[in-house]
């Protein structure tokens, strides 16, 4: 499956300590899909710290999509001088 993701941002929970990732999810397909789930994996340099899942629901061909997701076991304050990357896996489409 063809999906790309684009403005990639890091940030604390409002109220709680845990992590956020935001941005923006590219369906790449010619294809409609009712919901896409996606793994997300975050790493620091090569090892990875954490993953969570994503669902975006009526996901269109060519569409783009604003998303947050969040790392409920992922401590804000103890990662957040570290270099972050975050992969996203497309799990299931339909």
């Amino acid at each position: 499956m063809n999906f790309s993701y684009s403005n990639i941002k890091f940030k604390k929970h409002e109220l709680e300590r845990w992590l956020i990732v935001t941005g923006e999810a590219i369906n790449n397909t010619n294809k409609n899909f009712s919901s896409v789930v996606f793994k997300l994996t975050l790493f620091t340099r090569n090892t990875p710290i954490g993953s969570t899942g994503l669902t975006i629901n009526g996901f269109s061909a060519g569409q783009v999509r604003p998303f947050e997701a969040e790392f409920y076991d992922l401590d804000y304050n103890l990662i957040s001088g570290a270099k972050l990357r975050c992969e996203f896996f497309a799990e299931h489409a339909y």
